[in-house]
C-alpha cells in the first residue's frame, strides 16, 4: 500500500477518535439511513452507539422486524388475537423500539394487526365492553402512542380492504383507506379516506372503472397508493382520492391464477416501485421488474430468481407454498414466508445469498398477510 494513503487513513481514524459519541450522532442523523446501516461495522462502540435506544430517536431507521397477529386463548377460553413481532436483526445488543409487542390496548381484548406504514400500524379492534362493538385504531408502537378511528360512513363488512398510508418525510399526517366494494363480483365503486388532518373520512367515487383490486398489502410511494389489479395492472390513487391511475404492466408480467388472480407481489426498495411474479409454465422461478421511468410507465427487468436455489426443493409455487411478504426498503434483499416450514427467510438479488432468519410461532394461511413490515418512527403524529 501506498504510505501516503496508509497516513491519511491512520489520521482520519484519529480525527475520529477525537469526537464525542454526542457529536458522532449528530454527524450521523444527518445521513441517509443506508449509511448508518454501514456505519455499525465501523466498530463494536460505534455500534452500541447507534442501536442505543436515546440515540435511534435522532437517526433515521430501516427495516426493523414484522408485526404478525398472534392467536392464543385468553382465561374464558375463548380464540384471541395480539400483536406480536420478528425482528431480522441478528445482534445481540439491538433493542427493540418498543416496550411491548402485544400492544396492550386498554379497552380491547382482540387487537389484530392489518396494516403497517411508516412506522404506524393499522389494528383491527374489538371492545372489552360491549364485546360486539370494534374500532379500526392507529398505533405506533416506538412512541407508545395510539388514536382510535370514528366509524367510517358506510356500513361496511370488517372483510372490506383497509390500508394506511403514512410516510413521515412527505407529511406529518396518515390516511387511511377504505374500500367500497360490490358484493357479488368485489369490483370497487369508491373510497372511504380518513385524514388525521380534519380528523373525520370523506367518501370519493371511484376513478378507475371496473376493477377489482388482489387482495394483498399495497405499497405507498411518494404520497401515492399502488395496488395490484386482478387485469394485471398497478391501481394508484393519492391521499386525497383526487388523481386516479392504472400503469399497465407488460404481458410477461402477469399470470392469474384461477381462484386467486394475478400471481404477484408489489414492493418498493430505494425509492423505486417493484413487482415480482412467477409464470404460467415456470412457476420455479420468480421474475423481478423495477418501475425505472415512472412518468412513461418503463418497466425493466432485473433479476430471475430460481425457487429451488431459495428453498431447495423444486415444484414450489408463489402462494401456495411460500410467500412474498417484503422487499428491504434499502436493499435488493427481499423476505419469504417458507409455509410448510413455518421458517422465515431473506434472499439477497445482488450476492444470491440466501439466509434463514428464524422460524415463526404462527401458521401462515394467507398469500400476503399476516406478516407486516415495520420500520420504527419514533416521533407522534396524529
Amino acid at each position: 500500500m501506498d504510505p501516503s494513503v496508509s497516513k491519511k487513513r491512520a489520521g482520519a481514524a484519529t480525527a475520529a477518535a477525537g469526537l464525542t459519541d454526542d457529536l458522532i450522532i449528530e454527524i450521523l442523523s444527518r445521513l441517509p439511513v443506508k449509511s448508518i446501516c454501514r456505519f455499525k461495522c465501523v466498530s463494536r462502540h460505534w455500534r452500541r452507539l447507534i442501536s442505543h435506544p436515546e440515540h435511534r430517536k435522532k437517526l433515521p431507521q430501516t427495516l426493523s422486524g414484522f408485526f404478525y397477529p398472534r392467536y392464543r386463548r385468553n382465561h374464558e377460553d375463548e380464540i384471541t388475537v395480539i400483536p406480536d413481532f420478528v425482528g431480522i436483526s441478528r445482534a445481540e445488543e439491538e433493542e427493540l423500539p418498543f416496550h411491548d409487542p402485544s400492544l396492550p390496548l386498554p379497552g380491547y381484548w382482540y387487537i389484530r394487526p392489518a396494516d403497517c406504514s411508516g412506522g404506524l400500524l393499522l389494528c383491527s379492534c374489538w371492545k372489552v365492553n360491549p364485546r360486539d362493538e370494534h374500532n379500526y385504531v392507529v398505533c405506533n408502537p416506538a412512541a407508545d402512542k395510539w388514536v382510535v378511528l370514528p366509524e367510517a360512513p358506510d356500513d361496511l363488512s370488517l372483510e372490506s380492504t383497509i390500508r394506511i398510508c403514512f410516510d413521515p418525510a412527505i407529511s406529518s399526517h396518515f390516511h387511511v383507506f377504505q374500500f367500497l366494494e360490490e358484493d357479488q363480483y368485489g369490483y370497487i365503486t369508491g373510497l372511504n379516506i380518513y385524514s388525521s388532518v380534519t380528523g373525520a373520512w370523506s367518501r370519493k367515487e371511484n376513478g378507475w372503472g371496473e376493477v377489482v383490486p388482489v387482495d394483498s398489502r399495497g405499497v405507498f410511494m411518494n404520497g401515492i397508493l399502488h395496488l395490484i389489479s386482478h387485469e394485471s395492472t398497478v391501481l394508484t390513487v393519492d391521499t386525497e382520492g383526487k388523481t386516479w391511475r392504472t400503469i399497465p404492466v407488460l404481458e410477461c408480467m402477469g399470470f392469474e391464477n384461477f381462484w386467486k388472480g394475478v400471481v404477484a407481489f408489489l414492493g418498493q426498495s430505494q425509492g423505486r416501485l417493484c413487482y415480482m411474479n412467477t409464470r404460467k409454465h415456470i412457476t420455479s422461478k420468480i421474475s423481478v421488474w423495477m418501475l425505472e421511468d415512472y412518468s412513461s410507465d418503463l418497466w425493466v427487468f432485473k433479476y430471475n430468481i430460481s425457487t429451488s436455489q431459495i428453498f431447495g426443493e423444486v415444484d414450489l409455487m408463489m402462494e401456495r407454498d411460500y410467500a412474498l411478504i417484503a422487499m428491504h426498503p434499502e436493499a435488493n434483499v427481499i423476505f419469504f414466508v417458507w409455509k410448510c416450514e413455518d421458517v422465515l427467510m431473506s434472499y439477497d438479488m445482488d450476492r444470491g445469498k440466501v439466509s434463514v432468519i428464524c422460524s415463526l410461532t404462527e401458521h401462515m394461511y394467507d398469500a400476503f398477510l399476516p406478516y407486516l413490515p415495520y420500520v420504527p418512527f419514533f416521533s407522534w403524529t396524529g
